[in-house]
C-alpha cells in the first residue's frame, strides 16, 4: 500500500533451503531386494533462522522455504518443520515448497520477477548464479 493505494505488487522474496536452518540426516533402511533412503529430522540451526528473521524483518523480505526431492525430503517433513516454527512463535517463512530435482528450481528462476535472491549450503550456493547467497552474506 503506497498513500492510501492499493496495490498487487508482490513483494520481495528469498528462498531458502531447509538443508541451511535445519540439521537433519539420511538414514538407510534396507527391505528384501532395495534399499530406501530417508531424511530424519534432528533440531534446527537457531543462529541461521535468527539471522534470516532479523534480515526478512529489517527489509520486508518474504521468505520461502524450500527442499529438493532428489535430497530425500518429502512434504511430510518440511510440513513438520513449518509447524514446528510455527508453534515457537517465531517462523520467518511465509511459504515452504518441495521442488522435484534442481533443474525443476533452476527453469523457474527467470520467471521469479520479485526474487532476490537463494540462501544455500557453501556447495550448491554457486548453481544458482547471480540469485546465489551464502548465509554469512545475508
Amino acid at each position: 500500500m503506497k498513500n492510501g493505494d492499493i496495490s498487487n505488487e508482490t513483494s520481495p522474496r528469498i528462498i531458502v533451503f531447509a538443508d541451511v536452518v535445519t540439521n537433519t540426516f539420511v538414514k538407510e533402511s534396507k527391505k528384501l531386494l532395495r534399499t530406501e533412503w530417508k531424511r530424519e529430522f534432528s533440531s534446527l540451526n537457531n543462529p541461521a533462522l535468527s539471522n534470516i528473521w532479523r534480515t526478512s524483518n529489517q527489509y520486508g523480505l518474504s521468505v520461502e522455504l524450500a527442499a529438493f526431492n532428489d535430497d530425500y525430503w518429502t512434504e511430510d517433513l518440511l510440513n513438520m518443520v513449518m509447524d514446528k516454527l510455527d508453534r515457537r512463535g517465531g517462523n520467518p517463512f511465509n511459504y515452504a515448497e518441495v521442488y522435484f530435482n534442481l533443474d525443476e528450481f533452476l527453469g523457474e528462476l527467470p520467471y521469479r520477477t520479485n526474487l532476490k535472491g537463494v540462501v544455500d549450503l557453501r556447495e550448491r550456493v554457486a548453481m544458482y548464479g547471480s540469485y546465489g547467497i551464502e548465509l554469512d552474506n545475508l
